[in-house]
């Protein structure tokens, strides 16, 4: 036991309460240090988003050097029949899916355009009908690159009929491997003037940046309070046995 009298008392504490406190202090800190990074990293995104919005599309295709993630482009191909329906997608709290279609380039690879946002049954019983065009066009939309950190128990892709699926994680690979061809990396959400497509409201961050702040500022005063108590619980004034 570590004690050490002060002009008005004594600090007494035990040395399993000091690592117990030292331990949910230092959690509580690196809590809300993380929550600082997140923020930092989601207002470079919003940043980085913003710029490449506001400059003209360029025309991309097969051969050139790949896009940057959210950089706006343009290309020309043909959509496949196959749809993918992207599982779990909410819009105004209204369960839904984004409806995936893969279009086929002039190399005969393939990009994954997403045409934008679908309302879902509830029950699952049934599944949207989702109307693809079969024409040549040429689509301008902005790239995103789906994040590599994420994972998920169980099955990515589950085929519901000859040409429908539904995925549950953005994986490139999986749907590469599910259409036997060569899918690039990346994804294009379709710009919101395109046609034949849904609602598209792309948000660029789930959370926004100033919530990450208010759960820092949560986590720090945790640390703060479980200090402040630990001070208390273990000062004794002279006058106490």
């Amino acid at each position: 036991m570590v004690s050490l009298t002060c002009f008005n008392g004594r600090f007494t504490p035990n040395w399993q309460m000091s690592v117990l406190t030292a331990f949910a202090i230092l959690l509580f800190l690196r809590l809300g240090v993380w929550q600082l990074q997140r923020a930092a990293e989601k207002k470079q995104m919003l940043g980085t988003e913003k710029s490449l919005s506001a400059n003209a599309a360029i025309a991309w295709q097969p051969g050139d050097k790949l896009p940057v993630q959210y950089q706006r482009i343009k290309v020309q191909g043909q959509y496949l029949p196959t749809v993918l329906l992207f599982d779990n997608q909410h819009h105004d709290h209204q369960f839904g899916y984004h409806v995936l279609s893969p279009l086929l380039l002039a190399n005969k690879q393939v990009v994954i355009m997403d045409r934008g946002w679908v309302a879902g049954e509830r029950t699952r019983q049934s599944l949207p009908v989702v109307e693809t065009p079969r024409r040549q066009q040429t689509l301008t939309g902005s790239t995103y690159f789906p994040s590599a950190k994420n994972w998920l128990l169980g099955p990515v892709l589950e085929k519901k009929q000859a040409d429908l699926a539904i995925i549950e994680l953005l994986d490139t690979k999986a749907i590469s491997q599910f259409l036997h061809k060569s899918v690039y990396p990346f994804i294009i959400r379709l710009s919101k003037d395109e046609g034949d497509g849904y609602i598209r409201d792309w948000a660029i961050v789930s959370m926004p940046v100033q919530r990450h702040y208010a759960y820092a500022v949560q986590w720090f005063s945790i640390a703060l309070v479980i200090f402040i108590l630990f001070v208390a619980l273990n000062f004794k004034k002279k006058n106490e046995n």
